[in-house]
């Protein structure tokens, strides 16, 4: 039986577990966290390389990470920032004090 092909650009599955409540109040808000892949101009067509960055989007701001991550870790990059934007924004809890 013939060996079945593979996407030599597919991403690998995350190690973490899907933050699903940070990522939907982040989207509810308007915040997006997506990655880049790095691409080369050779001649008059355009290569891709091997290296992702992060891109997130609030609003109509729009901010780029480096070319640093592989595509071994560029999905659980997505999910750590997502978590970490959800615990500096909405996850701090503020008591009131009733005196």
């Amino acid at each position: 039986m013939p060996k079945k092909k593979t996407n030599p650009y597919a991403l690998k599955y995350p190690k973490s577990p899907n933050p699903m409540k940070e990522m939907s109040k982040c989207i509810e808000n308007k915040i997006y966290v997506s990655c880049d892949i790095e691409a080369f101009k050779m001649g008059n067509q355009w290569e891709m390389g091997n290296k992702y960055r992060l891109v997130i989007k609030n609003g109509s701001d729009i901010r780029r990470s480096g070319y640093v991550y592989d595509k071994d870790n560029i999905v659980d990059a997505i999910y750590d920032t997502y978590r970490e934007i959800y615990k500096r924004n909405y996850g701090k809890q503020t008591e009131v004090n009733g005196d």
